[in-house]
């Protein structure tokens, strides 16, 4: 009994250090400054600060989608949207089916997007 009793105080504490990390990024947010973080989440948060903060991509969406039908194992259609880095990612893990289910996901996010006049979507 004793260590379910430790683990369970294990977890409430790492669900405290977890929601006093994101209140400290939040205020920081809210005072104008950039929210940087070192604790549990500090590593996703840099990876995420580097490579998801980038400025969005006017893409085709016909294009898109047809290179995500026929390329999305490969990436080809991160490559399209100029998000390399995803595209690396794709092209290392082609042979699993890892891509495969990222590519499902990407479809059904770009799908019900409406485009402009001349058929461009920001991605």
């Amino acid at each position: 009994m004793g260590k379910s009793k430790e683990k369970e105080n294990k977890d409430t504490i790492v669900g405290e250090i977890v929601k006093v990390d994101f209140a400290m990024q939040e205020a920081m947010e809210d005072a104008g400054m950039e929210a940087k973080t070192y604790g549990i989440w500090g590593l996703f948060w840099k990876i995420y600060q580097k490579f998801g903060g980038r400025e969005k991509q006017r893409v085709k969406k016909k294009d898109y989608i047809w290179l995500a039908v026929l390329t999305g194992w490969l990436g080809g259609h991160r490559f399209y949207a100029r998000r390399y880095y995803l595209g690396a990612l794709y092209l290392v893990f082609f042979w699993t089916f890892i891509p495969v289910m990222m590519t499902a996901i990407d479809l059904m996010e770009v799908i019900p997007i409406k485009s402009d006049e001349n058929g461009y979507i920001m991605m």
